[in-house]
C-alpha cells in the first residue's frame, strides 16, 4: 500500500495560467510520476484562494483516486499543508496524512546517539526516560531495543500494569531491570534525556521535569510551560536521503516515511541500515538546534 503524493501546480507563463483555469473548472487533476511515486497535481497554486466548494470537489477526486490505488495514505506538499480546509476534508475521509512522526519515533535510538555523540558520551552509559501510555507492537520493540542498549531505562506511565509483561520479559530474557513509575513530582526530576512517545502537552506539563532535561517529542509539537525550564525541547528533525528517493516540494522525512510505513519492525531496521540513514539535525520551537546548545546541557 503505497502513499500518494499531492501537490499544487506551478505556473510560469500566461498559457499555463489559462490551462489551469480550465482544469479548475473541470476539476481536472494531473497524475505524474517521480522516482516511482505517483503524484497528484491539483489545479491550484500558491496564490489560489481555496474556498470550500473548490476543495470539496478536489477532495472527492483525491479520495476516489486513493480508493482505486488501494491506499489511504497521502503526503502533502509544503504548500498544501497550509490549506486547513483540504487537510480537514481528507482527515474526515479517514485519509492518513503522513507527517514524518512515525519515522521520528522509529529513529529514537539514532536520536539518542546523535545527542550523546555531541556530548562525547556513549549510549551504553546513559540513563533514558520514556513517557508512554500506549503499548503496541512498535512501541514494545523500541522499548526492548533501547533497554538493551542503555545503562538504565525508566518508563513513565499512568498505565503501569500494561508494562508488567515487557518488564518481566526484559528481566527473564536479558537480566535487564526496567524501572516503571508515575509519580508526577519525582519521576522526571532527575531526567537528562526524555523520549516523549505519546504524552500530550497537558499531561507532560503536569510533571516536575529536571530544568536541564533534553526532551524529544515524537508525536506532536509540545511547549514546556515551566518558566524554570532551561533545557532543550525537541519537536522535529531533519534527515538526508538518497537522490533516488527525493521528490521536489516534499520533505525528506515524509518521503522516507512513505517508504517504510507499512513495513514490519525488522524490515524497517534493515531498510535504515541499507540506506545508512542518519539524523542531520534536531529542531526546537525556534528552529534548528545548534550543536553548542546540546553541549551546553550538563549530563
Amino acid at each position: 500500500m503505497q502513499a500518494i503524493f499531492i501537490k499544487e501546480t506551478n505556473i510560469t507563463n500566461f498559457k499555463e495560467k489559462c490551462l489551469l483555469i480550465i482544469k479548475r473548472i473541470l476539476n481536472r487533476i494531473n497524475i505524474i510520476e517521480e522516482n516511482n511515486n505517483k503524484i497528484l497535481v491539483l489545479p491550484i497554486t500558491k496564490k489560489t484562494k481555496c474556498n470550500k466548494k473548490l476543495i470539496g470537489r478536489l477532495e472527492k477526486r483525491i479520495v476516489k483516486f486513493l480508493e482505486i490505488e488501494g491506499t489511504n495514505c497521502a503526503v502533502l506538499s509544503e504548500e498544501l499543508k497550509k490549506i486547513d480546509i483540504l487537510k480537514n476534508k481528507l482527515y474526515s475521509q479517514n485519509i492518513n496524512i503522513l507527517a514524518g512522526r512515525y519515522l521520528f519515533k522509529i529513529l529514537s535510538i539514532k536520536v539518542i546517539k546523535y545527542i550523546l555523540e555531541l556530548k562525547n558520551k556513549k549510549i551504553e552509559s546513559s540513563e533514558i526516560y520514556i513517557c508512554i501510555n500506549e503499548i503496541n507492537g512498535i512501541n514494545e520493540k523500541l522499548i526492548i531495543d533501547i533497554a538493551k542498549r542503555v545503562k538504565t531505562l525508566n518508563i513513565i506511565t499512568n498505565r503501569i500494569n500494561k508494562f508488567k509483561k515487557i518488564e518481566k520479559y526484559l528481566y527473564e530474557e536479558f537480566g535487564i531491570a526496567l524501572n516503571i513509575s508515575n509519580n508526577k513530582k519525582t519521576s522526571l526530576l532527575k531526567s537528562k534525556i526524555i523520549l516523549n512517545f505519546d504524552f500530550p502537552e497537558e499531561v507532560l506539563n503536569q510533571y516536575r521535569i529536571n530544568t536541564n532535561s533534553i526532551i524529544i517529542n515524537f508525536m506532536e509539537k509540545i511547549d514546556i510551560i515551566s518558566k524554570k525550564f532551561n533545557g532543550i525541547n525537541v519537536n522535529n528533525y531533519k534527515i538526508n536521503i538518497s537522490n533516488n528517493y527525493k521528490i521536489n516540494g516534499f520533505k525528506n522525512e515524509e518521503v522516507y516515511e512513505s517508504i517504510i510505513y507499512n513495513y514490519n519492525y525488522k524490515q524497517v531496521q534493515k531498510e535504515l541500515e541499507k540506506d545508512e540513514l542518519k539524523i542531520n539535525s534536531l529542531i526546537g520551537n525556534r528552529g534548528e538546534i545548534s550543536k553548542q546548545e546540546f553541549i551546553r546541557i550538563s549530563y
